[in-house]
């Protein structure tokens, strides 16, 4: 099977990991990069998408999987008018929809984690859907061997978290560490609204592949804050934190159920409190921390890596 990606090919992204696990279970792929600044100036302009539908005919797939939302229509009606199978790939919450344009031209199958998302695409759109589960990479993200209460006094990190820092997280983060939490933040401060009262914690480091496994592995505990978008899913980090074996908090939502092999209430909150109380108990009992994140851990070696999903979305074509 010959693939093309239409995305961003940046390192340690959703789009990087499907190609290289493509290619490592033995098939042909190529990532057809579409620059993110770019994507903002271009987005309404079909004749740059149809240059990239020209070069995607050139390469000859057989599937066309697009990860990015913004695209214009006319590059997923020229693929049909070729004679190419084209499906969507949707990673993020619904707010990600920019301009709907997912939704113009109709592909011949979608992806979505989110099964609210799903009922309403198939509901009120009578679109052909499926729900997928997101994944790690573990030649990527690489667990470390050693004994993770010996592994985190390298790292010396108590609470940590990284990503953007949107408005709603700074305020979960400003609350936490009010509480006299210490916290270690990694990632892009690049949102004009960044709470700077949170700079002393932030390392100035963007973190990806092996080292945010280490990282991840090393801290006591990763916090996950989910953005109010989830409606009713957990985002790719969820999967990263406990792919790297990482002890995780993060915000409930009732899929926790079907993804983790413990009681949710374990390892997430349903408020700011419940997460500050949550924070200084297993601040205080590292061999539960370590025994809980072995056994999530080993769960998802076995459930949810790129393997496996690249293997049902093919299998569902």
């Amino acid at each position: 099977m010959k693939i093309a990606i239409i995305g961003t090919n940046n390192y340690d992204s959703i789009e990087y990991h499907l190609d290289e696990t493509i290619k490592h279970l033995g098939y042909q792929s190529q990532i057809f990069h579409l620059p993110p600044d770019m994507l903002r100036h271009v987005k309404l302009n079909n004749a740059f998408f149809l240059k990239i539908a020209e070069e995607v005919i050139v390469y000859a797939p057989d599937l066309v999987m697009v990860v990015s939302r913004i695209i214009h229509p006319d590059f997923v009606l020229k693929m049909k008018a070729s004679g190419y199978k084209i499906i969507h790939v949707n990673p993020d919450p619904l707010f990600t929809f920019d301009l709907h344009q997912l939704f113009v031209a109709e592909y011949d199958m979608y992806f979505t984690k989110d099964p609210y998302i799903k009922r309403f695409m198939e509901s009120n759109m009578k679109l052909h859907v499926k729900l997928y589960n997101e994944a790690f990479n573990k030649r990527v993200h690489v667990k470390p061997e050693a004994e993770k209460p010996e592994y985190e006094k390298e790292f010396i990190i108590d609470v940590m978290t990284y990503g953007t820092f949107y408005p709603y997280r700074n305020r979960m983060l400003r609350y936490i560490a009010d509480r006299g939490i210490d916290l270690t933040l990694f990632g892009e401060i690049n949102h004009p609204f960044f709470d700077k009262s949170l700079s002393k914690y932030h390392t100035g480091y963007y973190i990806t592949g092996e080292t945010k496994a280490k990282i991840l592995y090393g801290a006591k505990i990763v916090l996950n804050t989910l953005t109010y978008a989830e409606i009713e899913s957990v985002n790719n980090r969820f999967f990263e934190i406990n792919g790297c074996g990482g002890f995780q908090l993060s915000d409930y939502r009732p899929i926790l159920n079907d993804l983790l092999p413990i009681e949710p209430e374990l390892v997430s909150f349903k408020s700011i409190d419940e997460a500050v109380e949550k924070i200084r108990y297993y601040l205080e009992h590292p061999q539960e921390r370590a025994d809980i994140a072995q056994k999530i851990y080993a769960h998802f070696v076995n459930r949810y890596t790129y393997e496996h999903l690249t293997k049902y979305i093919i299998n569902s074509l």
